[in-house]
């Protein structure tokens, strides 16, 4: 069970930047494995242009790769 502190430090669902560099690859490589399904994520703005993606990624253990 989480505490409420982790909570607040970690938020549900991060930018590609916060990704890219948890996994320390460049913000195209994020956006490549979210356009390709690798990645859970979700869509906001008006447009659906900016992309979050799901902080349970961080923690697992599948295969990304860098060629989408």
């Amino acid at each position: 069970m989480s505490s409420a502190s982790e909570d607040a430090a970690t938020p549900e669902w991060l930018t590609v930047a916060e990704v890219a560099r948890h996994y320390r690859v460049s913000t195209r490589t994020v956006n490549r494995w979210a356009l390709s399904g690798q990645l859970r994520i979700k869509r906001i703005g008006p447009t659906g242009r900016l992309i979050r993606i799901h902080s349970s990624e961080l923690n697992s253990e599948q295969n990304l790769s860098a060629v989408a």
